[in-house]
């Protein structure tokens, strides 16, 4: 296996359709100018067909995939055998000593892995050397959703039934201008209270949703927002919470034990079948307060890992 660059337009022709939206050229040239460069990358066999491919942003003393995203990843053509992502994640470790960087790549968590290329890319760096670090990362399949209040701890149910008395109405905004600088307001204050930082500006958020399916939803109470959602189409069937939480001074209502629900029953009745809640770690290390809240409404854990090269 040998690594050959390419192009936009040419990558673009080979995959068409990526396994999820932070691998296509759309999304990368938007981020373009959040990098030093960007390397698009065929993996060839011995007989120069196209196996594998992958996109690296270069930045600083690394070459990552993803540069500006939850995660990458590779692109196969079909199916391709083990012994090609073990001749590829040779290949980029090759690569990244050629060009004096490390190699840097998060995989999706394997709820994505609809062909195998996450697994086999996973053992194969493992068998190349690379080193891993593992992150906690939840979501929810919506095969549960008919049983959610059920599922729930006897705690968790309680916490939720004060919230439902509450009379939250949930409204799914048409993504207008006005409307996802609602949204964005009320994360931006949850964030804010928290002294947590916000990664998107409002800019970075209409721009991206030009470009990725995004719903935006705000939880109100007699006319006060008290809560936001922005989450994005990622995958077939996999939509991805970016952002979610409460306003300032509204914790008390319980505001984020009812949200959830709405969202799972929302993307249900959508036909979706997973919501990814994202991380509760940072560096391998968790958020032990961030995991419990996420197993009170429901979630499950599963690994997302990161490899150095």
């Amino acid at each position: 296996m040998r690594l050959e660059r390419t192009g936009a337009r040419e990558y673009v022709l080979m995959f068409p359709q990526t396994s999820h939206v932070f691998n296509s050229v759309a999304f990368t040239e938007l981020n373009r100018g959040k990098c030093d460069d960007i390397h698009y990358l065929f993996g060839l066999d011995d007989h120069g067909k196209v196996r594998l491919g992958i996109t690296l942003g270069e930045r600083d003393d690394s070459l990552r995939s993803p540069f500006s995203a939850p995660f990458g990843g590779v692109e196969q053509t079909k199916a391709q055998n083990v012994e090609f992502y073990i001749g590829f994640a040779g290949a980029l470790k090759d690569y990244g000593v050629t060009h004096g960087k490390e190699v840097r790549l998060t995989l999706p968590p394997m709820f994505y892995d609809r062909g195998g290329n996450i697994a086999k890319l996973h053992c194969a760096l493992l068998t190349q050397g690379a080193r891993a670090v593992t992150e906690y990362n939840y979501h929810y399949p919506l095969d549960r959703f008919g049983g959610y209040i059920e599922s729930l701890s006897t705690e968790a149910r309680k916490k939720f039934r004060k919230g439902e008395r509450f009379g939250f109405n949930l409204e799914i905004l048409t993504g207008s201008a006005s409307d996802v600088a609602r949204a964005y307001g009320v994360i931006k204050a949850n964030r804010d209270s928290h002294g947590y930082p916000l990664r998107m500006s409002l800019e970075d958020v209409m721009a991206t949703a030009r470009v990725i399916k995004a719903t935006f939803m705000v939880m109100s109470r007699d006319g006060e927002d008290v809560a936001a959602v922005q989450a994005f189409d990622v995958a077939p069937g996999i939509v991805q919470i970016i952002y979610w939480g409460d306003a300032p001074g509204y914790s008390a209502l319980r505001p984020m034990r009812f949200l959830p629900y709405k969202v799972f029953e929302y993307f249900s009745s959508a036909g979706k079948m997973i919501v990814d809640v994202g991380p509760s770690s940072t560096d391998g290390i968790p958020s032990v307060g961030l995991c419990d809240f996420k197993e009170d409404v429901g979630c499950i854990l599963t690994p997302k890992t990161s490899f150095v090269l």
